[in-house]
């Protein structure tokens, strides 16, 4: 590389949902190959490396510009019904935002009876996957134990490949994703996530949040969960004053933007119903769901019978007895 001007790598041309291409990156269900192609820039002299192009291979070879990616990437999606599973993140690949849809799929694991599941990702790094679920049983006391946990990103695309980021604020689509299909809440198909999720809990800001929200507006979302945005020019005394806890609420250009400080508030804000939590030595925990007797009286469901049952509550357990 060191002897040349310019170096590009063309990507895609795998099984279709198997992102970028890769081989072994995930099974190829749908038996199709994926005519979409992404061009990147590794080294440019004469221009930016960061920018990104993406095409549509047709049937005679050529490679046709997508002018709208995330028209292409949300065409067969239906815009007027909450899902449960699935999530549209507004994604930055080099210098472009594009949104995409992240969907998830939890089921009772058929392996060996064990407390493992299997993880299996298209289109997101699964060592990412990964963390995402051990912060939400960690912080927040939602166990992914005993099940299998399914990503996909539709369309093919591979989600932080290309951005500054690492994996370009995708961190919120997938655990809301995750956390839906497993409660069986759906999402609000009006509202797009932004936010890299903290090994805390936390919402990391992301790279160029502005143009990730005006894409979402133009995509026609009318709300977007973001992190929370800290002004530099407010002092403590001040941000102490007025700031609330929860989520905080700003009209941005005709989208509503929610700034939400940890992955929990961000939860609350996608889902079309909230989840109820109370207060521990260890921060917010989920409350474990019940469910009525045949009798009429209330009792807690056994775990493994009921599919929302997948709270744990640790506050009394000790490790040490």
């Amino acid at each position: 590389e060191h002897m040349v001007d310019c170096v590009l790598y063309l990507e895609g041309g795998g099984p279709s949902g198997v992102a970028g291409g890769r081989p072994g990156s995930g099974s190829a269900e749908g038996g199709g190959v994926s005519s979409l192609r992404v061009l990147r820039a590794a080294k440019n002299r004469f221009g930016s490396s960061e920018e990104v192009g993406v095409y549509e291979a047709g049937r005679n070879g050529r490679l046709l510009p997508v002018s709208d990616p995330s028209s292409l990437f949300l065409s067969t999606r239906q815009d007027s019904i909450d899902v449960e599973g699935c999530a549209i993140s507004v994604a930055l690949e080099g210098m472009r935002s594009m949104t995409v849809e992240v969907q998830a799929l939890v089921a009772w694991s058929a392996g060996s009876g064990g407390y493992g599941g299997r993880r299996i990702v298209d289109g997101v790094s699964n060592s990412r996957l990964l963390l995402i679920l051990a912060v939400l049983q960690k912080r927040y006391g939602i166990s992914f134990n005993r099940r299998d946990v399914y990503i996909n990103v539709v369309g093919g695309m591979h989600l932080g490949k290309g951005s500054k980021g690492g994996h370009g604020g995708s961190d919120l689509a997938v655990a809301i994703a995750a956390v839906s299909s497993l409660v069986g809440i759906s999402v609000r198909s009006d509202t797009a996530f932004v936010g890299e999720v903290g090994l805390l809990g936390e919402l990391r800001p992301v790279h160029s949040l502005e143009k990730r929200i005006g894409e979402a507006r133009r995509m026609g979302f009318s709300r977007i969960v973001t992190p929370s945005s800290v002004c530099k020019k407010k002092t403590r005394r001040a941000a102490g004053r007025n700031d609330a806890p929860g989520p905080k609420e700003v009209s941005v250009r005709g989208i509503q933007q929610l700034m939400c400080n940890n992955i929990l508030d961000a939860i609350n804000c996608g889902l079309v119903d909230k989840l109820p939590t109370k207060q521990t030595r260890c921060g917010p925990k989920l409350i474990k769901p019940k469910r009525l007797a045949d009798n009429g009286s209330v009792k807690n469901t056994p775990f493994g019978m009921d599919e929302r049952d997948v709270i744990l509550d640790d506050e009394d357990d000790n490790m040490f007895e």
